[in-house]
């Protein structure tokens, strides 16, 4: 069963918590580090969950389109901060409160499934990212951070201490790695 059937199939009880919210674009959905106690579904747009770094580097986690969810990890884990999530067009969401996700949970086996699966697939996700970036050199790690600022559009924002801050490197060792990237022909 997919999630927007799921949501359509609702039950009533639970339906009539739901909260509607419409954000526009470049709108804020959800502030880092505030204290989330909702399940928000985004049922139209694209949302954005972004990362910022000490010097205000946004790095782009994942992309939501609609009929997908989040929020869910801080309902289960009262300890982790959230993440900034951003509408990158214009949005609607519904937002529920974590009890009435955990009725919904108890009511509909569906929902529960979906909500582990979605548990589940961030908890691979982030690891595999994990792993990924461990095994990487400088120059791998400023490359596909190159990408990643590329595929977002803000590539032209993307200075030498963001990228600094965001593959872990001194700006020396950035430096060697960006020359050799550059005679390399990868970059330019």
């Amino acid at each position: 069963m997919d999630f927007q059937a799921i949501v359509n199939d609702a039950p009533a009880p639970i339906k009539k918590e739901f909260i509607y919210r419409k954000h526009t674009k470049g709108s804020p959905i959800i502030h880092p580090h505030e204290q989330n106690d909702y399940l928000y579904i985004l049922t139209t747009g694209t949302a954005e969950v972004y990362r910022q770094s000490y010097e205000g580097a946004m790095l782009s986690l994942y992309m939501y389109d609609s009929y997908s969810c989040f929020g869910e990890i801080e309902i289960f884990n009262e300890k982790m901060k959230t993440l900034g999530v951003i509408a990158k067009q214009n949005c609607e969401t519904i937002a529920i409160h974590k009890t009435k996700v955990y009725e919904w949970m108890k009511i509909d086996f569906n929902f529960n499934v979906y909500i582990v699966k979605q548990l589940a697939s961030k908890l691979t996700l982030s690891s595999d990212t994990t792993a990924k970036l461990s095994l990487l050199t400088v120059k791998d790690r400023i490359l596909l951070s190159i990408h990643n600022h590329y595929k977002i559009g803000d590539l032209d924002h993307l200075t030498k201490q963001i990228l600094s801050s965001e593959v872990c490197a001194p700006i020396r060792s950035l430096n060697r790695s960006i020359s050799q990237c550059i005679n390399e022909g990868l970059i330019h």
